[in-house]
């Protein structure tokens, strides 16, 4: 049976973007040990699935098109660095979400309740409105990228048009994740 990994999505892109391209630029420039994320791959994800039957994802989208059924086109802003677990210990660096970010919990929990009425698992975790950046090869970032997230903490990167929600494949490839979108469900 072919399965493909798969995740749902708003896909982050136009000005903001190339705002968030500058900042992961500038923590480039500390030479940590980081997988960035590169900037035509920038997402907000909403619910992360796994491998998926192929023949499952007809049914995947017709869950996520119930989900939004009735949702309107929204403009969040992306705003603030951090890093999970903390800025100490920077694992995972990421941009926050300042204005939309409740319409994005909603998104997330109305996809996680109708995907699962579709047979599918719930989410491992709770939903926590970001757009991952780069994530440490090692225990942590290290000091440099630390002092650029805390230097960064409230830095406004502009607003994004929440304008569909995606279902997308990942391809793990030595050079980095391809992703394809495997169906775009607009919001009204």
């Amino acid at each position: 049976m072919d399965t493909v990994r798969t995740f749902i999505a708003v896909p982050v892109a136009g000005p903001a973007a190339h705002s968030v391209a500058d900042l992961v630029d500038e923590m480039r420039k500390v030479g940590a040990s980081v997988k960035w994320v590169e900037t035509r791959n920038l997402h907000l994800t909403l619910k992360f699935l796994g491998d998926v039957p192929l023949s499952r994802i007809p049914a995947l989208a017709g869950a996520v098109r119930k989900a939004v059924e009735g949702d309107t086109k929204f403009e969040m802003t992306l705003q603030g660095a951090g890093a999970f677990p903390d800025v100490a210990r920077a694992r995972t660096l990421w941009v926050g979400v300042d204005r939309g970010a409740q319409r994005l919990a909603g998104l997330a929990e109305a996809v996680d309740r109708a995907t699962v009425d579709a047979g599918f698992a719930p989410a491992d975790k709770a939903f926590r409105p970001h757009l991952t950046i780069g994530r440490a090869r090692e225990r942590s970032a290290g000091v440099g990228i630390s002092r650029i997230i805390s230097e960064n903490a409230d830095i406004y990167l502009g607003p994004v048009d929440v304008e569909a929600v995606h279902i997308y494949s990942s391809k793990l490839t030595p050079s980095g994740p391809i992703y394809t979108s495997l169906a775009e469900i607009p919001l009204e």
